[in-house]
């Protein structure tokens, strides 16, 4: 029972049993919607299932079923089918199936590589198909190699380049395939119009996972496989979208620490002339937009610790039509809407502290979500969540920080606190339901405050403050951190002799720098760790991201790249430390967490490693999940409350 001795609170096997419908796709008439419904985690194996459900006027129809993982529907341009991309063949590798609702699937052809997104021609006779090749930087969470069709060689031959991100075209009639994408190039995202115009986000080099830091917009030919490029950003760029006329594409701009985590302008390319217009005048960020009409968009953006979205024109003019304390898309990374045409109907995945992910539709009379599904019930059902609010505190500098405040039901402080420092540091907390990082809805239900700051490098805030990281990461944002645990201590909210520190990616990087810097935490949880930067460098898929946040070369000593790294301060550590790790993480991997643990270990501090075999960057395994989390609060209990 809670503090207030009513409801039980939330328990870690019900955390893991939520599922999220996500991936929204709207039939050309407006009358349907499919989407797909992502389980947490896998029962067994590492890859978690999804099904394909559709919406026409009442309750959700479930279209596919199985053990394996169906997902990205796409309609035909007639409505009368779905395209998608599954892995019923073999685990993780995707291929494009094609089904009339009520039907059988059918493959549509076989690919090689691993099929990430699938759409139609204007006949409804081919697919264009974006695959990446067997050992491709994984773009999910888990941040793996890219399953391909064959087994994984023995041995292992990498060369520079091999794997790549590749465009290919199926005939329906035949099942043929043919690669149309242009050659010694990497396509991240491509949006066709089913006919003349194909428009992509590539990049040729480098090659491999960092290639995505420094892609642009291009325009490709799928016959004389070649690529035009039509807008050359200064930042990252996601969330391609053209124009229903086909005269423009519209693309987000900004600084991004992660594919899938980016927040910025809405620029507006025509492709008639090249010229380049951003309608977004304002000091706040978007995250992805979609087109209303030729000359509107819809969008949606992180707004603090919530989210808004809205309409905006070309010429400026913008409506927010609803902000609040929730999150509106498919997944905790970015905001997004689905919008139909005149944006009659907009749909997302809508979620709030106490309420999980379900499918909501925005009703434009009374400028409010309302959730059309309830695949979640047994969730929440009889259970009480702990309290959250959102707190502010003064950095140092004056400047005013905020982040997500957790504690138990009705409690009182002081309490122990622990604080969960999100990962990218592109992103931010929110107003999620559930998280991994660790996970505070358990911790605070279990006794303790949880602090999720969003210091300067997080989104939500604006350009300026998401940059604010760059050259100064372990600096500017540790001292925002630190100066919420002393706000919380002077609030009474926190006990001074009893804090606690975690993280997983740049989180877990804060982690493993701060019990180097300071030694007020009783314990740390540090999971898919950055420990050494230059060692980071040479080998992460994503080794353009140190470039873009360090100041000075991997290969020179008195650059941050020493100076920034938890291993080079190690020695000073007095926090028992426990390091969580997934083996085949391609991001940070894995030697990264055995570099700290044996640094840590050679001071002669407490510290503890544990590497989970065939997972990535998150754990998606169930056992290995439930095990991360317990572990953590394990940990936490044994040394702040003893």
């Amino acid at each position: 029972m809670n503090s207030r001795g009513e409801l039980p609170g939330p328990t870690v096997e019900r955390l893991l049993d939520v599922l999220t419908p996500t991936e929204i796709d709207l039939a050309p008439d407006g009358t349907r919607i499919a989407f797909a419904l992502h389980a947490t985690v896998a029962e067994t194996g590492s890859f978690p299932p999804s099904d394909l459900w559709m919406i026409e006027g009442g309750e959700p129809t479930q279209l596919t079923g199985g053990p394996w993982s169906d997902r990205t529907p796409a309609w035909s341009p007639d409505g009368s089918r779905v395209a998608f991309l599954s892995d019923r063949i073999a685990p993780g590798h995707q291929q494009p199936y094609t089904m009339v609702p009520g039907g059988e699937p059918v493959l549509a052809g076989t690919l090689e590589g691993s099929a990430e997104s699938v759409s139609w021609s204007g006949d409804g006779k081919r697919l264009l198909v974006l695959a990446a090749d067997s050992g491709c930087y994984g773009l999910d969470w888990s941040a793996r190699a890219v399953t391909g069709a064959g087994p994984t060689p023995d041995p292992r031959v990498l060369r520079p380049g091999q794997a790549r991100r590749r465009v290919f075209m199926i005939e329906l009639g035949s099942g043929d395939s043919a690669e149309v994408g242009p050659p010694g190039t990497d396509v991240w995202e491509v949006d066709w119009d089913g006919d003349a115009t194909a428009l992509a986000i590539a990049s040729t080099d480098p090659p491999g996972g960092s290639g995505w830091y420094c892609a642009k917009v291009v325009r490709l030919d799928l016959d004389a496989r070649t690529a035009h490029t039509v807008y050359e950003p200064t930042w990252q760029i996601e969330w391609l979208a053209l124009s229903p006329d086909g005269g423009r594409v519209a693309v987000t701009e900004g600084y991004a620490s992660d594919h899938g985590l980016l927040s910025g302008s809405l620029m507006i390319v025509d492709l008639t002339d090249g010229t380049t217009t951003d309608p977004w005048t304002g000091l706040e960020t978007i995250g992805g937009a979609g087109w209303c009409d030729d000359s509107s968009l819809w969008y949606a953006r992180c707004d603090g610790t919530g989210t808004a979205c809205g309409r905006i024109w070309l010429d400026g003019r913008r409506e927010e039509r609803w902000r609040g304390d929730a999150f509106i898309g498919g997944e905790v990374t970015t905001p997004m809407c689905s919008v139909s045409s005149g944006a009659v109907d907009v749909w997302t995945t809508h979620q709030a502290h106490g309420q999980p992910p379900e499918l909501a539709r925005f009703y434009q009379a009374s400028g409010g979500w309302s959730r059309v599904t309830s695949f979640n019930d047994a969730v929440v059902a009889d259970t009480e969540f702990p309290d959250v609010r959102t707190i502010r505190w003064n950095a140092p500098d004056g400047l005013e920080i905020e982040g997500v405040l957790m504690t138990p039901p009705g409690a009182e402080g002081p309490l122990p606190l622990i604080v969960c420092v999100h990962g990218g540091p592109t992103w931010n907390w929110g107003s999620f339901f559930s998280d991994s990082e660790p996970n505070a809805v358990l911790l605070a239900d279990s006794g303790y405050a949880c602090l999720l700051p969003n210091p300067r490098g997080s989104i939500g805030r604006g350009h300026a403050f998401a940059q604010a990281v760059i050259g100064d990461g372990g600096g500017i944002d540790f001292r925002d951190i630190m100066a919420g645990v002393d706000h919380c201590i002077a609030e009474g909210i926190a006990e001074p002799g009893r804090l606690g520190i975690s993280g997983l990616s740049y989180g877990g990087y804060m982690a493993g720098w701060a019990v180097g810097q300071t030694d007020r935490f009783g314990a740390a949880v540090a999971m898919s760790v950055v420990s050494n930067y230059v060692s980071f460098h040479l080998t992460s898929e994503v080794w353009w991201y140190d470039q873009a946040i360090l100041r000075g070369e991997w290969n020179d000593p008195t650059s941050q790249y020493p100076e920034r790294s938890p291993v080079t301060h190690a020695h000073r550590c007095t926090t028992p430390t426990l390091i969580i790790q997934g083996e085949a993480d391609r991001c940070t991997p894995v030697g990264q967490a055995e570099e700290l643990f044996h640094a840590i270990g050679a001071s002669g501090t407490e510290t503890e490693l544990i590497v989970y075999p065939r997972e990535g960057h998150v754990p998606l395994e169930r056992a290995h999940a439930l095990d991360a989390i317990l572990r953590t609060q394990a940990r936490f209990d044994r040394h702040l409350r003893s």
